[in-house]
């Protein structure tokens, strides 16, 4: 296990190294004294408004949660949860394609006792349906640039991130629904070296299929807040850019929707497994050559994914006291077979 940590870690600091090197090369390009002119000018009240609706859609996701625990038999209170919700936002700003958020469960679990199969349940039911739309509207962000700026094979990259997404989301409905499909991963028990971990993930996904029902019992609502969330996280992006000064032009539409879908298109280069910290450098890139279709200018561009990233960083850096207390736990090999 030690050297598999290690291993771990390595992998960590190489996608950083890579993450690092292209927002060097986006900087070098779009220039980084333009992107500082920017971000000196920004308005603190737009962008306070932008963190009032990012809280907003915290809350949303944290009611997922909540619901969900509740039907399985759990009364957390909403601070227990809230808190939770930060520890794995915060994790997922520094894990590849942003898998860190799953700590989520690991803080329910470690810090409030919460069984581990119904901790996951409350964070991979909702993600379902969060990807489904990510893919959804992100590939819908794809065809309106298609129809306006891209040829065909132009959004390569795109399409490559939603059919990654896709294939996730899938495996997620399998592992939560199918026992067929977990029964494939049986032989694993029987591997030396990982055998007993493996017991310990497979009995932890069939005690999670015998209270998925939960999941769909509560898709009407799940559905409901997930709209809530998507409209949030689009209203804090469209505030972030009106702190910059940013107009999107170009659109038969208010500019605010142009971020509905501008959001979950750019989300799934974080989400897409790639050798980088949470898509730090690919969003920033991808950001920066779709805005620029809409008129914006790559510093411009490039200064409101900087931005949007830092703010919710920023506001994430409050869960690093839970933090700091499921780490050790969640690392440790002991603890970690009995999650």
């Amino acid at each position: 296990m030690i050297l598999m940590l290690k291993r771990d870690q390595i992998i960590i600091l190489l996608d950083a190294v890579i993450s690092i090197g292209l927002i060097v090369f986006i900087l070098s390009y779009v220039g980084i004294n333009e992107v500082i002119d920017h971000l000196l000018k920004v308005d603190l009240f737009l962008l306070f408004l932008s963190i009032i609706f990012l809280l907003a859609m915290y809350i949303g996701m944290s009611a997922r949660i909540k619901i969900l625990l509740h039907d399985l038999g759990i009364k957390l209170g909403w601070p227990a949860i809230l808190r939770s919700h930060f520890v794995g936002m915060l994790l997922a700003d520094f894990t590849p394609a942003r898998s860190g958020y799953f700590a989520t469960a690991a803080s329910l679990h470690y810090n409030y006792k919460v069984p581990s199969e119904k901790a996951l349940i409350s964070i991979f039911g909702p993600q379902i349906f969060d990807f489904v739309l990510k893919v959804t509207a992100g590939m819908a962000g794809v065809l309106l640039l298609l129809s306006k700026f891209l040829k065909e094979g132009e959004g390569a990259i795109l399409y490559i991130a939603g059919a990654g997404m896709s294939i996730l989301v899938i495996t997620m409905i399998l592992l939560l629904f199918s026992q067929r499909f977990l029964a494939l991963f049986n032989f694993t028990m029987r591997l030396p070296l990982v055998g007993g971990l493996a017991t310990k993930v497979i009995s932890i996904f069939e005690r999670m299929q015998e209270s998925s029902h939960v999941v769909i019992k509560r898709t009407p609502h799940l559905i409901v807040l997930l709209i809530f969330t998507w409209s949030m996280k689009a209203i804090s992006w469209y505030f972030v850019a009106k702190s910059l000064g940013i107009t999107i032009s170009g659109i038969d539409f208010h500019e605010v929707f142009f971020y509905f879908f501008f959001q979950p298109l750019i989300t799934m280069l974080e989400f897409m497994p790639s050798p980088t910290i949470a898509g730090v450098g690919l969003s920033e890139g991808g950001s920066a050559l779709v805005m620029a279709l809409f008129g914006v200018t790559p510093a411009a561009a490039t200064s409101f994914a900087i931005l949007a990233r830092g703010k919710t960083i920023l506001i994430n850096l409050v869960a690093i006291p839970d933090t700091i207390k499921i780490i050790p736990k969640f690392f440790d090999s002991k603890v970690k077979t009995h999650l």
